[in-house]
C-alpha cells in the first residue's frame, strides 16, 4: 500500500463514494475529484468540489496513508495546504487542524479491494484512450472529423463571464490568466481581485503598473511602501516555479503583464476589427508598453502575442457573437506546443495552426481526459 494506490482510486473515482460517511459522521458527497497535482509541489488535487451536510466546498484535497502523516510531512507550516477542504487516508489516527478548525477527514480502511490491490500494477497508458485505432488508420481527416470541437470550445470559454463582472473586467481577467497560463493562472486571477477593474479605471498608468507589482506579493519591499491596494498582498506560496521555463517564470510574467495592463484602453472598441487588424492592434500595444517599461529583452513576443489572442481575445469576440473573427483569428496563429499537442503528435495527428491545436486542447481535456469516446466526434468515427 503506498499514497500513489490512493491517488489512482481517488482520480479514478474506484471508491463507492454513496458508501462513505467522515469520520464524524457528516453527510459526504463527491461532486469532482479535482486537478490531479503530478509534478508541482503542494496539495495532491485542487479545484475539488463535494458537499458536506448539504453545503458544497471547493478546494484541495490532500491524500496520506495515515491522517498523523500531515503533521509528520510538515504541512501544518507550509500555507499551501490552508486551502486544503478534506483529507483522505487510509488509517484515520490523529485529528488535523487547520486555522483552528478540525480538517474534514474520510477514511477508506473499511472500503479497501485487497484483491485489487495485490494485482494492481501501474501501467503507463496513453492520456488519448484511441490513440492505437488513430495510428493504425491511415489518411484519417482528423481535422475534418473534430472540426465542430473549435467552435464548442470558444462558445464554452466565451461563457465563464461570471454574473458580476461587467465585460470590461472579465477581459482583463482572461488577460491575466493569459500570463499565468496552466500553473500560474489562479494567481494571476487573484491579482484582479486584489486590483480590481474599476479601482484600475481610477489611475494613471505608472499607478497601474505599481498596484499590479504590489498585489502579486513577489516583491515585498515594494508591497509595504505606500501601498496603493485595497487589500493585502498575495501570500508567496500561490506562485509556482518547478518545471517553468526562464521566460514563464512569474516574476517575468508578472512584469510583462503589469506593463500591458498599464497601456490598456478603458474601452474595447478593438472587438469590432477584423482578424488581420487585431494582431496588428495587439502587436502594436505590447511594443508601446514594454518598450516603456524596458522589458523587450526578456520576451518572446509571438509566443506572448498569440497566447494572448487565444486566451482571451478569441472568447471575447465570441461572446460578442463576432464568431467568424474569433474563428478567423485563431486559425491564423501558430499552432501552440505543449504537452497535450505532443502527446497528439506522438501518434501522426500533427496542428498546423492554432486553430487545431486548440481542437485537440478541447478533445483532451473535454473527452479523452473523461474517458467519453461516444461523446466524441472522433471516437465515434473510429468506433463506427
Amino acid at each position: 500500500m503506498n499514497e500513489h494506490y490512493l491517488h489512482f482510486l481517488w482520480r479514478t473515482k474506484r471508491i463507492p463514494f454513496h458508501q462513505l460517511r467522515l469520520s464524524n459522521g457528516a453527510d459526504f458527497q463527491l461532486v469532482s475529484t479535482g486537478t490531479y497535482n503530478a509534478f508541482e509541489s503542494g496539495p495532491d488535487f485542487s479545484c475539488a468540489q463535494i458537499i458536506i451536510d448539504g453545503l458544497q466546498w471547493v478546494g484541495n484535497v490532500e491524500i496520506h496513508l495515515r491522517s498523523s502523516d500531515w503533521y509528520a510531512h510538515g504541512h501544518h507550516h507550509d500555507p499551501a495546504y490552508q486551502n486544503v477542504i478534506l483529507h483522505v487516508v487510509l488509517i484515520h489516527d490523529k485529528e488535523v487542524l487547520v486555522k483552528g478548525q478540525i480538517l474534514p477527514t474520510l477514511e477508506l480502511k473499511s472500503i479497501i479491494d485487497f484483491a485489487h490491490l495485490q494485482h494492481h500494477k501501474p501501467q503507463k497508458r496513453s492520456a488519448i484512450p484511441c490513440a492505437s485505432l488513430v495510428r493504425a488508420q491511415k489518411n484519417l481527416p482528423f481535422f475534418s472529423i473534430a472540426a465542430t470541437t473549435l467552435p464548442q470550445r470558444l462558445a464554452r470559454k466565451s461563457e465563464t463571464k461570471g454574473p458580476a463582472l461587467g465585460t470590461s473586467e472579465w477581459f482583463y481577467t482572461l488577460l491575466a490568466r493569459s500570463f499565468g497560463a496552466q500553473v500560474n493562472a489562479v494567481p494571476f486571477e487573484l491579482i484582479t481581485l486584489q486590483v480590481p477593474w474599476t479601482q484600475l479605471l481610477e489611475m494613471d498608468s505608472q499607478q497601474r503598473f505599481i498596484a499590479i507589482i504590489q498585489a502579486s506579493g513577489l516583491y515585498p519591499a515594494l508591497s509595504n511602501q505606500d501601498s496603493m491596494l485595497e487589500n493585502s498582498a498575495l501570500e508567496p506560496f500561490w506562485w509556482k516555479r518547478k518545471g517553468q521555463h526562464a521566460p514563464a517564470q512569474p516574476e517575468k510574467r508578472l512584469v510583462q503583464f503589469a506593463a500591458l495592463v498599464s497601456y490598456l484602453p478603458d474601452a474595447l472598441s478593438f472587438v469590432h476589427l477584423d482578424s488581420p487588424r487585431l494582431v496588428k492592434y495587439f502587436s502594436e500595444l505590447l511594443q508601446t508598453a514594454f518598450s516603456q517599461y524596458g522589458i523587450l529583452h526578456h520576451i518572446k513576443k509571438s509566443f506572448l502575442l498569440n497566447t494572448i489572442l487565444i486566451n482571451a481575445v478569441a472568447p471575447l469576440l465570441y461572446h460578442h457573437k463576432r464568431h467568424t473573427t474569433a474563428l478567423a483569428l485563431v486559425q491564423s496563429l501558430g499552432p501552440e506546443d505543449n504537452h497535450i499537442t505532443r502527446l497528439f503528435k506522438d501518434m501522426g495527428v500533427s496542428a498546423r495552426n492554432a486553430g487545431e491545436s486548440q481542437m485537440l486542447i478541447e478533445l483532451h481535456t473535454q473527452f479523452c481526459t473523461a474517458k467519453k469516446c461516444l461523446n466524441c466526434a472522433v471516437g465515434t468515427q473510429i468506433l463506427g
